[in-house]
């Protein structure tokens, strides 16, 4: 938004503004009292537009769009006039010098193993190896091409505009991004060889950096950077690596707005939850988990105690089912009427496991019959997380719903809370299997930006502005109350 400015007056002939002074009123008191009223009346009035974010119009990369120029170079200059402040995310944390920042990431919160990038503007000198850990990574920043192991690193690059940097892609088979998909089919990207050993090393060298999740492919370790927002504990902790992504392209502005937003709709769809009028249910993540080579061809049951399905749970506002000790990631059961009976109070299931497509299937695997007691089986009420996949099969919950924290509130809130939502609010990940609710194929043909240097958006509904029932959320009541007390005010200041 423009901010107006006052005129001044045209400067004297001897170059100087003339002297502003008051001039001396004659009018009452009471004159200067509707006056003042009314002056207050509209800055209160003003106050919501003053405050209104501006529109993010982009963030040119430091130094211009391509290197500092040779021979300007100047250490006391600080090339970075954004910085990323870490609020949410535990497992990254970012120091910013003159020239470089230092990005330092964390494999876990309990046990971590850090890992030390350097990243300096192009243009600057290297900073001195001797100040930073062993194995510390280095890298020219902008970063113009990037690879990754990943799919959950496609999402972030995506809503950065950085889809053009993309130029390889390893387990391209679960992709679900639609235009990722379709670059693909196009050649743009390529998926990483995964035989020819040699072919593989060129494939990962030839671009700036590799993204990769825990572990580095030994052929580009050199250029590899890991990353770790699927272990990060909380819903918007998972969000806030897009900053962590960012910093490669100096479009920590850009990033922050994004994540602000995420934020903001995320704790508005808490809002609305938690002034819900359905009772609080509770809620379980269960796995079936088939027999394979890899559990001694023996089947168990298991139950989730994962931080992130804890937080969104909760702020969906509803009661996390975990019968084991906090401490552990998951508990086991090897009989399924030992596992049923642990299930009696769960009101919700949400099932994660990797076979069963439908309410047929899932009930199998749980050994359990639609007659069953069971409270989420006789309400209807079990989903799974395979709403939204590629046509492998590849699901979107490893990928968008990473990143997109609002996004997947608002599909726990539907199954938690529905009344809290607008009655037509589609699922994205979690679909009610019981209830016939199919999966959503992702293909090249749902490609809705094409353009690559175009951020994708947000896929949650604006929170603020949704209505239920035809009346406004529980979450944007405090604004019009607000609102409400600033006509007041007007109204009060006009009578004066």
């Amino acid at each position: 938004m423009a901010v107006q400015s006052i005129p001044l007056p045209p400067p004297t002939s001897g170059g100087k503004a003339p002297r502003w002074t008051q001039p001396v009123s004659f009018y009452g008191q009471s004159v200067f009292s509707k006056y003042y009223a009314q002056a207050i009346c509209v800055f209160l009035l003003l106050v919501p537009f003053l405050v209104m974010p501006v529109k993010a119009q982009g963030q040119a990369p430091v130094a211009g769009a391509d290197c500092i120029p040779a021979g300007s170079f100047d250490a006391n200059t600080d090339y970075f006039k954004n910085h990323t402040k870490v609020d949410s995310a535990a497992l990254f944390s970012v120091d910013y010098k003159k020239s470089y920042k230092v990005l330092t990431t964390k494999s876990s919160v309990t046990a971590p193993q850090s890992s030390t990038y350097v990243l300096y503007q192009c243009g600057a000198p290297i900073p001195d190896a001797a100040q930073f850990p062993n194995n510390t990574v280095f890298m020219s920043i902008p970063v113009n091409t990037v690879g990754t192991l990943a799919t959950t690193t496609l999402t972030y690059l995506e809503m950065l505009g950085k889809r053009s940097a993309v130029k390889v892609v390893d387990t391209e088979g679960l992709v679900t991004s639609p235009c990722v998909q379709a670059s693909l089919a196009k050649g743009e990207i390529k998926g990483v060889e995964d035989k020819d050993q040699a072919l593989r090393g060129q494939e990962l060298n030839s671009v700036d950096v590799v993204f990769a999740t825990f572990s580095a492919d030994p052929l580009a370790a050199n250029r590899t950077v890991l990353t770790f927002e699927t272990a990060d504990p909380g819903p918007l902790n998972r969000a806030e690596w897009l900053e962590f992504y960012s910093a490669f392209f100096n479009l920590e502005k850009d990033a922050q707005e994004r994540t602000a937003k995420i934020n903001n709709n995320y704790n508005c769809f808490k809002s609305a939850a938690t002034a819900a009028k359905s009772p609080k249910p509770v809620v379980a993540w269960a796995t079936f988990n088939a027999p394979s080579e890899y559990n001694n061809n023996t089947a168990s049951w298991s139950l989730s105690n994962a931080a992130y399905k804890k937080a969104l749970t909760e702020d969906a506002a509803a009661t996390f089912f975990f019968p084991g000790n906090a401490s552990l990631t998951t508990q086991s059961y090897a009989d399924a009427g030992a596992f049923a009976t642990a299930l009696a109070s769960v009101d919700i299931l949400i099932d994660e496991s990797v076979v069963g497509t439908d309410y047929a299937n899932v009930l199998q695997n749980y050994k359990l019959t639609e007659s069953s007691d069971l409270k989420f089986v006789k309400n209807k009420a079990v989903y799974r997380e395979d709403g939204a996949v590629n046509p492998n099969d590849g699901r979107d919950w490893f990928s968008t719903a990473v990143a997109q924290a609002d996004a997947v509130l608002q599909d726990i809130i539907r199954a938690t809370h529905p009344d809290a939502l607008p009655a037509d609010t589609p699922y994205r990940w979690i679909r009610n299997v019981a209830k016939g609710e199919a999966k959503n194929i992702i293909s090249d043909k749902n490609c809705t930006t094409p353009d690559s240097n175009t951020p994708i958006p947000d896929i949650a509904l604006v929170c603020k502005d949704m209505k239920v029932d035809g009346r406004p959320s529980a979450a944007t009541k405090s604004t019009a109350a607000a609102f409400s007390v600033i006509l007041g005010l007007a109204a009060i200041a006009l009578t004066l």
